[in-house]
C-alpha cells in the first residue's frame, strides 16, 4: 500500500508548503504527497491551500508548487477545493510535465465540474464519504481513481472501518477496476488496517502516525 502525506505531511502550520513537500521527498517511506488547491481571495489564481487566502499574504502558488515537485519521484493527489479550478489544476501539471504523477480530484460536489468528458490527460478522481452513494457516483461520473474518507469523529471511523470490514475494500476495487484510496489517516491502527485490506494507497497526517524508521 502506497504512503500518501496529507497537505504535504500534515495539518497545522507548515501544511501545503514547499517546506512539507521537501520532507516528504526526503522520507522513502512515502510514496505520494495529498494537496489543496483553491483561489486567492484577491487574485483569483490558483494557489496551494485549504481555505481561499490572500496571495498577497504569501500563499504558495500552485505553478511554483509543481514546478518544485517537478523534479522528484512523488505522486501528487491535487484536491480541487473550489468549482471551476480543475482545467487550470490539470493544465499547470501537464506543462510541468507532472501528467503522469498526478491525479486531479475532489469531494462530489466540486467533482461535478470536471471535465469527465473527453480526453484525459490526468486522472481524475473523487472522493466518496458515504459508501451506500458509491455505485451512484461512480457511474455518474467513470472516475480514474476512487477515494474514500472519514472525519475526525470517531464515530466516523469507527462507521467505516465496520462498513468495509464487511464489504472490502479490495474487492471494492475489484468490482469497479479502479485504484482505491483511503483516508485521513491519525492513528497507526487505522493505517494498519487499511494496510490489510489491500488497497492501492492510504492518505495520512504523517505526525501523527508512528512508522518504523526509514
Amino acid at each position: 500500500m502506497k504512503l500518501f502525506a496529507h497537505r504535504g505531511w500534515a495539518a497545522g502550520a507548515e501544511e501545503n508548503t514547499l517546506a512539507a513537500f521537501a520532507r516528504a521527498a526526503g522520507d522513502t517511506r512515502i510514496g505520494g504527497v495529498e494537496f489543496d488547491v483553491c483561489r486567492a481571495a484577491d487574485t483569483g489564481a490558483a494557489v496551494v491551500a485549504h481555505d481561499p487566502p490572500s496571495r498577497a499574504a504569501g500563499a504558495l502558488g500552485l505553478d511554483d508548487a509543481l514546478a518544485a515537485l517537478a523534479p522528484g519521484r512523488l505522486e501528487l493527489l491535487v484536491e480541487i477545493k473550489q468549482a471551476g479550478l480543475a482545467q487550470a489544476a490539470i493544465d499547470t501539471l501537464v506543462a510541468h510535465k507532472l501528467a503522469d504523477r498526478g491525479t486531479v480530484f475532489a469531494f462530489t460536489d466540486v467533482a461535478r465540474s470536471f471535465p469527465w468528458a473527453g480526453a484525459r490527460p490526468v486522472r481524475l478522481g473523487v472522493i466518496e464519504t458515504y459508501p451506500w452513494r458509491m455505485p451512484r457516483t461512480v457511474r455518474e461520473m467513470a472516475p480514474d481513481v476512487l477515494l474514500l474518507g472519514w472525519d475526525e469523529r470517531a464515530w466516523t471511523r469507527a462507521a467505516y472501518r465496520a462498513w468495509w470490514g464487511i464489504a472490502s475494500l479490495d474487492r471494492l476495487g475489484r468490482r469497479y477496476r479502479l485504484p482505491v484510496v483511503a483516508g485521513i489517516v491519525r492513528r497507526a491502527e487505522d493505517l494498519r488496517w487499511l494496510e490489510r485490506q489491500g488497497i492501492y494507497a492510504a492518505v495520512a497526517d504523517m505526525d501523527c502516525i508512528a512508522l518504523p524508521s526509514a
